[in-house]
């Protein structure tokens, strides 16, 4: 990739996402817009601490550029590198500093340039000990922050925007942080956007004629959804977590520590095995732990309303989790318990313990 054109003037930004320090430097207006929309609505004064730094020059389109949504990642312990066509960001993680390199082609798409600081910053305040960062949904129902967790494929987003429409509010459908330096009592998110895979047309009438944009997921193409402004919260307090199950039958039900410590790891990414430290994921477990099997119906999933816990009563005396556990089924408006299926849970020893190595980016999942 070669030098971009007469370059310039550089422009510089400091920004404070979560209280980060981020000096960022570009020389493309639509740099600054993307950070904008990516990080700068996040607070300056929740409580974490760190500097970063990105320099983003516009580079020179060459074959097959874009390349967008298509991205690679590599990372060999100290140095990460993502590329997208000819485009690239390379991130030292030890010091705290990244480059990206961007052709003209990539900056006039602005998700990809969003995503690009997006991945930046994350990887380097990740990796520095200033955030967390938690695979999950984060929806507020009926005043209580209830973290959904579950794989990709889970129905996060989906279950979200379900909730959404039923008046629930939202702080994230995917991805969402923690201050390291506090307890796990309150993560952050990014309310302003939800990305629905394409199936979304056909269960939410609403959705019909709307446009799916290019995405880096499995999924490649995403239905970009912004919730009503008076539902999204930037964070909310986590009264409950709740892990997804794609069964086919609806169900919900109370989970035990060793359980809800399996559920928690079985799915997790390289990141968050590599970044987040077992004791603060048990401390996150110690409030209330559902499975929600969520059936076949978003809506009727959404609709699990009245088994949550009706405040925060966490942490939770675990002695009176019962240990066999009774799903609850929704007949025809009404909550009923009826006999739980037996299953043979996984053995701890299956899933592998969290790594020590260097923490990476959100994107290297």
């Amino acid at each position: 990739m070669g030098a971009g054109p007469a370059s310039l003037p550089a422009v510089q930004r400091l920004l404070r996402p979560f209280g980060v320090r981020f000096d960022l430097e570009f020389d493309d207006a639509r740099v600054g817009r993307a950070a904008d929309a990516a990080l700068a609505r996040f607070p300056r004064d929740a409580g974490a601490v760190g500097n970063v730094a990105l320099a983003v020059t516009t580079g020179v389109d060459q074959p097959g550029d874009p390349g967008w949504p298509k991205t690679s990642v590599e990372f060999d312990g100290s140095r990460l590198e993502l590329r997208c066509g000819s485009g690239s960001l390379v991130a030292d993680v030890a010091s705290g500093r990244a480059t990206a390199c961007l052709p003209p082609s990539l900056l006039a798409i602005e998700d990809a340039v969003r995503m690009v600081i997006e991945g930046a910053f994350s990887a380097l305040a990740i990796n520095a000990g200033s955030l967390h960062a938690v695979h999950a949904a984060l929806v507020v129902h009926r005043g209580r922050g209830l973290l959904l967790r579950g794989p990709s494929g889970a129905g996060k987003s989906t279950l979200t925007y379900a909730m959404v429409r039923a008046g629930s509010a939202v702080a994230s459908d995917d991805w969402t942080y923690a201050v390291a330096s506090a307890r796990p009592d309150r993560l952050w998110g990014y309310p302003w956007r939800l990305f629905l895979v394409p199936e979304s047309l056909h269960r939410f009438p609403e959705l019909a004629g709307t446009t799916a944009v290019l995405h880096p997921g499995a999924d490649r193409l995403k239905i970009p959804v912004s919730p009503p402004v008076a539902l999204r919260r930037r964070s909310a307090r986590v009264d409950a977590v709740v892990f997804l199950d794609p069964d086919p039958e609806l169900s919900l039900y109370s989970i035990g520590p060793a359980e809800a410590q399996e559920r928690f790891w079985a799915p997790a990414l390289p990141t968050e095995r590599a970044g987040l430290p077992p004791a603060w994921v048990q401390e996150l477990l110690e409030r209330p732990t559902y499975v929600l099997r969520r059936g076949r119906d978003p809506h009727a999933a959404a609709s699990c309303s009245r088994p949550w816990p009706p405040g925060p009563t966490w942490p939770v005396d675990r002695k009176e989790v019962p240990s066999a556990p009774v799903p609850l089924v929704r007949s025809f408006g009404i909550w009923s318990p009826r006999p739980a299926r037996t299953a043979t849970p996984p053995s701890t020893g299956s899933i592998p313990p969290p790594s020590s190595s260097p923490r990476l980016t959100r994107w290297a999942r």
